[in-house]
């Protein structure tokens, strides 16, 4: 059995999205691993201003409007790649998985700080993530 990166995409984008749900870590780690683990001075003056402006209340909305449209691009991404690769599998448990995903896009739009894409993790997880590991378990039993 031969697995491609191909194969993993929709995993891959999940549990990267999944990732974005976490805005507390996103927000607090933001460059963390080049500024501390690395001790670079040249980006610790790019990158610390950024920080601060990100976890602070009054400037962090100029990043809140790009990271929703980082999030709703990558729901879209996988519901594209859910649709045409599992459909044949469980056409029922992709729809389901659009559905929620379409829900969840308004929601991100919609949503006015951080904290309330925060709270959407549990709901991106459960009917979106897991559904799609276990169609992808399925299509790489299939392709055997």
């Amino acid at each position: 059995m031969v697995l491609t990166l191909a194969d993993i995409t929709p995993i891959s984008l999940c549990i990267v999205t999944q990732e974005l749900f976490d805005t507390k870590r996103f927000q607090q780690n933001f460059g963390d691993n080049l500024i501390l683990r690395a001790k670079d001075k040249d980006f610790e003056s790019i990158l610390l201003p950024v920080k601060r402006e990100l976890n602070s209340i009054v400037t962090q909305k100029n990043f809140l409007e790009c990271y929703k449209a980082v999030v709703i691009n990558n729901i879209d991404k996988i519901l594209g790649l859910v649709s045409s690769r599992y459909s044949y599998i469980n056409y029922k448990s992709v729809e389901s998985i659009v559905n929620t995903g379409k829900d969840l896009i308004k929601k991100v739009k919609f949503a006015d700080n951080f904290n309330e894409i925060a709270g959407l993790e549990a709901i991106f997880k459960g009917k979106i993530t897991l559904p799609i590991y276990e169609l992808f378990v399925k299509y790489m039993k299939k392709s055997v």
